[in-house]
């Protein structure tokens, strides 16, 4: 059923091979906007004391704004009553209700990005490729030995976004795993998601995840997880 939302949350159009049920948006922010229309008056009294505590107003501002549209995006199907946002021992936010959907979000420079599915465990991830990021020494932590092979074949333009599309394929599927960056037996540098074909990621060991690449403004790259 189509929803309708504010014009700053976008429904992003989904690979042809993603499940039905996975829904994602992308959610543009207004930096210097004031808490009070960034918040949307849709975050309670916690969230709202949250986003004060923050020094630099563009945090604030993209903090308040993405947990508004997922709120608005979670009473699709939950009623306001029941939309308490907790978080598990690894950090990754869930609504503790019977049938609730699972979600995932990111944020990052001026876009956040929202995934969820009723059936299933998503992770999504965007990033700014800022020109400032020194991306070849993070190579180790981040890019596994087909990665690594793939890049190696690329002319050097094309090798700094290539290194964010397998940083936003890999956080997104380590957000769907549950486990966040770095957190448990698998890692970033564990494995290789390159090289890929169309939309969808070749992911180096055998998984019941799927990932693939998502439209992103200019200047960033996204991507989306999902469990089969």
């Amino acid at each position: 059923m189509q929803q309708d939302f504010p014009p700053h949350i976008v429904a992003l159009p989904l690979p042809a091979h993603a499940p039905a049920d996975v829904r994602a948006w992308r959610i543009d922010i207004d930096l210097v906007a004031p808490l009070d229309v960034a918040s949307a008056g849709v975050l309670n009294d916690d969230e709202l004391a949250r986003a004060k505590r923050f020094l630099r107003h563009a945090d604030a501002a993209r903090f308040a704004t993405v947990r508004a549209a997922l709120r608005i995006v979670l009473a699709m199907h939950v009623d306001d009553a029941h939309l308490v946002i907790d978080k598990d021992a690894h950090g990754r936010p869930y609504l503790a209700v019977d049938d609730a959907p699972d979600f995932n979000v990111s944020h990052s420079g001026a876009h956040g990005t929202i995934a969820l599915s009723m059936q299933r465990k998503v992770g999504i991830d965007i990033e700014e490729a800022r020109v400032t990021l020194k991306w070849r020494d993070l190579q180790s932590v981040v890019l596994g030995e087909a990665d690594l092979r793939t890049m190696q074949t690329l002319p050097e333009h094309a090798q700094r976004a290539a290194f964010f599309d397998c940083w936003t394929a890999k956080e997104a599927l380590l957000k769907a795993h549950g486990t966040g960056m770095g957190a448990g037996a698998l890692t970033m540098e564990s494995f290789s998601v390159l090289p890929r074909k169309s939309e969808r990621y070749a992911l180096s060991y055998d998984d019941t995840f799927t990932v693939a690449a998502l439209a992103a403004p200019d200047g960033y790259a996204a991507a989306l997880a999902w469990s089969e």
